[in-house]
């Protein structure tokens, strides 16, 4: 090869690398498609894959009703509470949870609540305050999600997760947790 082309071939490397680089930031801020599984867990409140704003404004509210563990809620419907938990070990749960805590020498929590069937058949978003597992029972199976969204660095929001939910009774339960207290919030997906 002469000199010419090895300097022509290096100044078209360079001008394609330099292209490469610079769209790089670009790729990095696509977010993903609706519904695609994150890769991971995000940093910061915009790292969720759907807006969760309703859901801030009803953890933050000082008068969060209070709710313990066992407590039947009556039909599924929109709601947040504040979710009193006991020791993972203690909890009664419908189904062994689908997620085992890697954190086996630190205390976790669980919790579960009784819903009649909704009014409506459809999707819904389980929002948790904190780190914790959902999983929701139906005709005694869990529900598969339909779709989940997290964040690690989102003061008061953890993940929201989405199931599709018939027309039967529903068990929701929450293990794993780090503390005695957890904030849920139910939302119907619109």
């Amino acid at each position: 090869m002469s000199p010419l082309n090895r300097v022509a071939h290096s100044v078209v490397a360079m001008s394609l690398a330099l292209l490469f680089a610079a769209s790089l930031p670009a790729l990095a801020q696509e977010p993903p498609a609706e519904g695609a599984p994150a890769s991971g867990m995000g940093s910061g409140c915009d790292a969720f894959n759907w807006p969760l704003d309703v859901e801030r404004q009803a953890f933050e509210n000082p008068s969060i009703e209070q709710v313990a563990s066992g407590a039947s809620r009556g039909s599924l419907k929109d709601q947040a509470f504040a979710l009193t938990l006991q020791p993972d070990a203690s909890v009664d749960y419908a189904l062994a949870p689908a997620k085992k805590s890697k954190k086996a020498d630190t205390p976790r929590f669980g919790g579960i609540l009784s819903f009649a069937a909704p009014e409506k058949n459809g999707s819904f978003q389980v929002t948790l305050s904190s780190e914790g597992w959902i999983d929701v029972v139906q005709n005694g199976a869990a529900l598969d999600s339909a779709g989940h969204s997290g964040a690690k660095d989102c003061p008061g929001l953890r993940k929201s997760v989405r199931f599709k939910i018939g027309d039967a009774p529903v068990v929701l339960q929450i293990s794993g947790a780090p503390a005695a207290t957890i904030k849920v919030a139910i939302r119907a997906v619109e």
